[in-house]
């Protein structure tokens, strides 16, 4: 783990983590704030790109700001075809185990929320309505199916209105089978809404959703 130094209120371990849960391992990613205490918990799950740097240095934006979140990276080091739905969620289970251990002192007790990236949404989804350990879910770029599963916790999503991914008629199906969550819009962008290497990317749009990650976050998983 590294430590940085940087904007927001804390400074903050990052790096490679190993996740176990009893004999089964994954790899991540982890970004938490650098002293004693226990902090509101997220759980990143990466869309198809991967734990890109972009993906990381999200994770350390959230950090910097009282967060600890933690990024299995699904694809196991190995980029490959996007593992099956039940697979995605036996990694969030493994995940939500270890992070409910004695290995994660640095968790606040209580619920942890859930931030899902494009095609991780359904399984994502799916995890949050059949877990009680989730306190609140936001979702970026997110992909909706038909039917999606939405759990009856606080939900807030991100939309670029000019995602050539998740187009006008996705964004309503998303809203429909989730009505109950709080949507953002934003025009001039894309799909990467966060992703620092893409064409499209906006400083000021990234920053605005980590601001509002950030306070939904610590007002759903307030201990």
């Amino acid at each position: 783990m590294a430590l940085l130094k940087g904007e927001g209120t804390h400074q903050i371990l990052y790096g490679a983590a190993d996740i176990f849960s009893g004999l089964r391992h994954n790899r991540g990613y982890l970004a938490r704030p650098d002293h004693s205490g226990s902090f509101p918990t997220i759980l990143l799950v990466h869309g198809h790109d991967g734990v890109t740097a972009s993906v990381k240095a999200f994770a350390r934006r959230l950090a910097r700001y009282g967060l600890a979140v933690a990024c299995p990276d699904l694809y196991r080091g190995r980029k490959s075809d996007w593992p099956a739905d039940k697979a995605v969620a036996s990694v969030l289970a493994d995940v939500s185990h270890w992070i409910a251990s004695s290995d994660t002192p640095w968790v606040q007790p209580g619920a942890v929320g859930l931030l899902a990236m494009d095609r991780a949404t359904p399984a994502a989804l799916g995890f949050a309505a059949n877990s009680d350990m989730v306190g609140g879910v936001v979702l970026i770029s997110p992909v909706v199916d038909e039917g999606a599963e939405a759990p009856p916790i606080p939900l807030l999503g991100f939309f670029g209105k000019e995602d050539a991914v998740v187009g006008a008629e996705d964004r309503s199906r998303a809203q429909a089978e989730l009505s109950s969550g709080e949507w953002v819009l934003y025009g001039g962008v894309g799909h990467g809404l966060i992703d620092e290497v893409a064409s499209d990317y906006l400083w000021e749009v990234a920053e605005d959703i980590a601001d509002r990650t950030v306070a939904h976050f610590t007002r759903v998983l307030a201990g």
